[in-house]
């Protein structure tokens, strides 16, 4: 091998040799479980919206039952309610 070159100088070539040669696979695995943490990301936060959107939702519709309860039936309601709460 290399002939002038002590034993520990061989181990600190071969030790660089096979990191030289798990760097490629080390970088596949990496890729690989980052996109998958992405994608994990990446469908909570599209769960969060829908269920943010489904709150909105939600919130609207019981305001809109809430007005529409309120609303004057009549004239008196009507006269009754601007005087309570104005225009």
């Amino acid at each position: 091998m290399l002939p002038f070159v002590g034993i520990w100088g061989k181990i600190k070539i071969i030790l660089a040799g096979a990191v030289a040669m798990l760097l490629p696979i080390l970088y596949i695995l990496g890729r690989r479980d980052g996109s998958k943490l992405e994608k994990g990301k990446a469908l909570e936060e599209a769960v969060n919206t829908e269920k943010e959107r489904a709150d909105f939702y939600k919130t609207m519709e019981q305001e809109s039952n809430e007005i529409e309860s309120n609303a004057p039936r009549n004239r008196d309601d009507l006269s009754k309610r601007l005087r309570e709460h104005g225009l």
